[in-house]
């Protein structure tokens, strides 16, 4: 296998090509955090949205138990 020496320079390849190899990496990593960023804020999106509606359902019903003890309570 043929191994670089890290500390002793870049070996076979100009420093031109490691510059290129590192480039290409970021941008994939940015590519890919960008990527599941995206996905996160749509997932978290809809589930706000659920949790709205399911927090209105329920502050409806409260008001509601609210009413008919009042109606109870006045008899």
């Amino acid at each position: 296998m043929n191994t670089e020496k890290i500390f002793e320079g870049p070996g076979q390849s100009s420093m031109e090509t490691y510059v290129i190899e590192i480039v290409i990496i970021l941008i994939i990593a940015f590519m890919l955090g960008y990527f599941f960023c995206v996905l996160i804020k749509k997932s978290q999106k809809n589930r706000i949205k659920q949790l709205k509606k399911e927090n209105q359902e329920l502050k409806n019903k409260l008001s509601l138990n609210k009413v008919g003890q009042t109606k109870d309570g006045g008899l």
